[in-house]
């Protein structure tokens, strides 16, 4: 016999992080993530964006923005440098899955706030990032807005008890 579970449909939402990347390209993440890190000092304990988009078949390349922002600071605008206390801003460009590019603060702006009733990070980014792995400096320039909400509790469906009766 099999159990048939009904599943009512929740409403859940997602976050949204949509922009462009170098002015023409646009970036608009299917999975938008909001978590929290502690990393060394001084970003220390922060409120972490995750957003990825997922490319068509076959090649299903991504691109991934992470957004740390330390926890306790006020909503304003801060700046993104190499050496931000406050603020980090990390993409990866898997455009080439054998070699991916990441790339972090160089300059620009990001303008984050943070609800603690409702437990939402949001933001504009406006900057210019920096990838130094080889020999020549690349840049990417990013435009994003984003908002992450927490992740909804995941609900589990109670199922009959099954039968402990062994083999007739």
């Amino acid at each position: 016999m099999n159990a048939i579970a009904k599943v009512t449909d929740q409403s859940v939402k997602a976050g949204t992080c949509k922009g462009t990347i170098n002015g023409t390209e646009s970036f608009d993440a299917g999975l938008v993530v909001l978590s929290e890190a502690d990393y060394p000092p001084p970003l220390g304990e922060a409120h972490v964006m995750q957003a990825t988009q997922r490319g068509t078949a076959p090649e299903y390349a991504t691109k991934e923005l992470k957004v740390s922002f330390t926890k306790g600071l006020a909503d304003a605008k801060y700046g993104l440098f190499p050496d931000s206390p406050t603020v980090q801003v990390l993409f990866v460009d898997s455009s080439t899955p054998d070699k991916p590019v990441t790339y972090t603060n160089n300059n620009g702006i990001a303008e984050l706030a943070f609800d603690a009733d409702k437990s939402i990070f949001s933001g504009i980014i406006n900057a210019t990032l920096e990838n130094r792995d080889e020999d020549t400096i690349r840049t990417v320039n990013l435009r994003v807005d984003f908002e992450a909400l927490p992740t909804p509790p995941t609900r589990r469906i109670p199922r009959p008890p099954s039968s402990r009766r062994g083999p007739c």
